[in-house]
C-alpha cells in the first residue's frame, strides 16, 4: 500500500471518528434532540401524599375541570410533583393543564392547542410522526411535538423551572402540505 493511501484512509478514519459521537449526540435511541435524563428531579423531591385540589381560576381552563381534575388525582406525572392533563380538542388536536400536586395550583402548558397533522411521506424522505405532548415524573423536561395553534410544526423543547415554561430549544419538523387553489394553472 502506498503512503498516500494510508494517509487518506488515516483521515478519513479519523473524520469517521470525530463525527461518530456529533451522530450520537443528536439523537438517542429514543428520538428526541434532549433527554429526560439532563433535566431530572431528584427522588426526594417526587410527591408520594394526597393530591391537593386543583385551584382553577382561568376562565380557560374552567371548561376542562373535569379532565384537570382526573389527572390530578391520579398523582404526579411530570417533574417530581406535579401532574400533566391532557384533553382532546378535536380531531388531532390536544390541548392542557399542569396541577401542582401539594399546592393544586393549576397553570398553562406552553400553547392552547396543539395539532398533531398527518404528515405523508416518502421511502427516501419519511414523514416526522407527531407525538404531541411528552414528559416524565423524573424530569423537567417537556416536549411540545406538533403545531401550537395549527402553525409552526415543530419539536418545542421546555424546561418547567419555577412555575413556568422556559423554552429551550425548537427543531422545526415538516408539516402538512397546503392544498387549494394557488392562483396558478
Amino acid at each position: 500500500m502506498s503512503s498516500h493511501l494510508i494517509k487518506r484512509v488515516a483521515r478519513v478514519s479519523l473524520g469517521l471518528v470525530c463525527l461518530l459521537p456529533l451522530l450520537v449526540l443528536a439523537q438517542d435511541d429514543d428520538g428526541w434532540l434532549l433527554k429526560f435524563k439532563d433535566y431530572a428531579v431528584k427522588d426526594a423531591e417526587i410527591f408520594h401524599g394526597q393530591p391537593a385540589s386543583p385551584q382553577i381560576v382561568n376562565k380557560d381552563h374552567l371548561a376542562f375541570r373535569t379532565a384537570i381534575t382526573d389527572a390530578a388525582r391520579k398523582g404526579p406525572n411530570f417533574a417530581g410533583h406535579y401532574s400533566v392533563a391532557v384533553w382532546d380538542c378535536g380531531s388531532e388536536c390536544t390541548a392542557g393543564a399542569v396541577v401542582d400536586e401539594t399546592t393544586g395550583k393549576v397553570f398553562s402548558v406552553p400553547f392552547n392547542i396543539l395539532t398533531l397533522p398527518l404528515v405523508e411521506g416518502t421511502p427516501d424522505d419519511p414523514a416526522h410522526e407527531f407525538k404531541g405532548a411528552v414528559y416524565e415524573l423524573k424530569s423537567r423536561l417537556f416536549i411540545a411535538d406538533g403545531c401550537p395553534e395549527g402553525k409552526r410544526c415543530a419539536t418545542y423543547y421546555y424546561e418547567w423551572n419555577k412555575e413556568k415554561f422556559r423554552m429551550l430549544r425548537m427543531v422545526p419538523q415538516r408539516g402538512p402540505r397546503r392544498t387549494g387553489n394557488s392562483g396558478r394553472r
